[in-house]
């Protein structure tokens, strides 16, 4: 996965993803038993990014954390041995701090910035959410069916995607107290970190990396709060209207699918007519999503639903799939707070001749 060398190029002004890491999903038992917390996770993917991209702490113009931590702001400073003048900030959702970072890289403040995302025993509140799935699935004739059908496939493509190394290339090796190493995802996870390094063009020029992707684009919405399960369908359309693309635009998508109910009554929803006029204020439905470019590693149904951690792992993911590929676009999106969704559009990093 590593980013490679390119010196004789120039990119774009933007914000970009230049590498990652991150840890295995462990759950409850295994993180307890190894005396994990959020800090330490965030601690160990943090300094294997750092020692991967051959970075001193003191490079980075500031870091970003995400966790539900208390004052974990302060113990990460001195744990990453970082310098009292190095800014760094502290909110609650990953997608949040890839947007303040990505702000910051925007309007020339920073060149190189560290987002760190962490949980530890983190439950995302699930009881709206499988309420409002069902009723979507109702009102567009998804059944329990279908739903366990899409399961088992996410399963698969998540087994696939282990066997096949796909994971290997920023999912680290944790290691507790006692030595026992913790290298392969957990089923039904509920703790995990991500760390991604994000650039400027000139950051990336500095380095001489050629990063993954491009985060081209933003976008939020939040759902009635009887279907807080339309927020992912919400912020995607938002965003591919700002883009002026349709569903079949994209190459990759990672839509939130716990439950996955919910996932499919959205799918549905974007083929219905009436309610593509009615709610998206559109003449023709969006139409169908091609499955196969669908959360193509298994999506946080295999890989587990981390609220906090989760939408980082998943830009990575999807990053790396685009920067293997060559392929072109890639919407990242995760549901936020209940009733709310934030979406990302990753594109691929077009270089041109220096």
């Amino acid at each position: 996965m590593d980013s490679q060398n390119s010196p004789s190029v120039t990119l774009p002004t933007g914000t970009y993803l230049l590498e990652g890491t991150r840890t295995p999903g462990l759950n409850n038992a295994s993180r307890a038993r190894a005396g994990f917390s959020a800090l330490d996770l965030a601690v160990q993917s943090a300094h294997a990014l750092l020692l991967r991209s051959g970075l001193a702490a003191g490079a980075l113009d500031g870091v970003v954390l995400a966790t539900g931590a208390s004052q974990a702001a302060d113990q990460v400073r001195q744990r990453l041995q970082l310098g009292s003048l190095t800014p760094l900030q502290q909110c609650s959702q990953g997608l949040d701090a890839i947007t303040r970072a990505s702000q910051q890289i925007r309007s020339g403040d920073a060149d190189l910035l560290l987002v760190i995302a962490s949980d530890a025993a983190t439950q995302p509140d699930s009881t709206a959410m499988s309420e409002s799935a069902k009723r979507l699935a109702a009102l567009f004739e998804v059944d329990e069916e279908d739903a366990e059908a899409y399961e088992q496939a996410c399963r698969q493509r998540s087994s696939e995607a282990e066997q096949s190394g796909l994971f290997s290339p920023y999912r680290i090796t944790l290691f507790d107290r006692h030595g026992e190493a913790y290298d392969t995802d957990q089923h039904t996870p509920d703790s995990g970190a991500c760390a991604l390094l994000l650039a400027s063009a000139s950051g990336c020029a500095q380095l001489k990396r050629h990063p993954l992707a491009r985060l081209s684009r933003q976008a939020l919405a939040r759902a009635p709060s009887d279907y807080p399960s339309l927020a992912p369908l919400l912020a995607s359309t938002r965003l591919l209207q700002a883009e002026q693309l349709g569903l079949n635009d994209i190459d990759l998508w990672e839509l939130p699918d716990a439950p996955a109910l919910a996932l499919l009554a959205n799918l549905a929803a974007w083929q219905d007519a009436r309610f593509c006029e009615r709610q998206l204020a559109l003449e023709h439905p969006m139409g169908r999503l091609d499955p196969t470019s669908l959360n193509p590693l298994g999506g946080s149904l295999a890989l587990g639903a981390l609220p906090v951690s989760g939408g980082c792992r998943q830009l990575l993911q999807q990053a790396d799939t685009l920067h293997r590929h060559a392929l072109g676009r890639a919407l990242v999106c995760e549901q936020q707070a209940a009733d709310q969704a934030q979406a990302w559009l990753l594109t691929r990093a077009e270089e041109t001749p220096a």
